[in-house]
């Protein structure tokens, strides 16, 4: 993971352990993830998206356990 940082922002490893933190990670994390899914979805290997009924489910059940 280290080396896929690095190499993404352009810069030594030693440096990214000097400076880096862990929004590098999640900004990576995110941008693999988002790159995967273009191509999944360009190569018709997609996964369903949530329908939008399903995350209001969600978030009525989340909501019901915060009372």
């Amino acid at each position: 993971m280290l080396d896929a940082i690095a190499k993404r922002y352009g810069v030594l490893p030693s440096r990214l352990l000097a400076e880096g933190d862990t929004l590098d990670l999640t900004v990576m994390d995110v941008a693999v993830s988002y790159e995967r899914h273009l191509h999944n979805k360009k190569t018709g290997n997609a996964t369903e998206d949530y329908d939008e009924q399903s995350l209001i489910n969600a978030m009525d059940r989340v909501k019901s356990r915060n009372k």
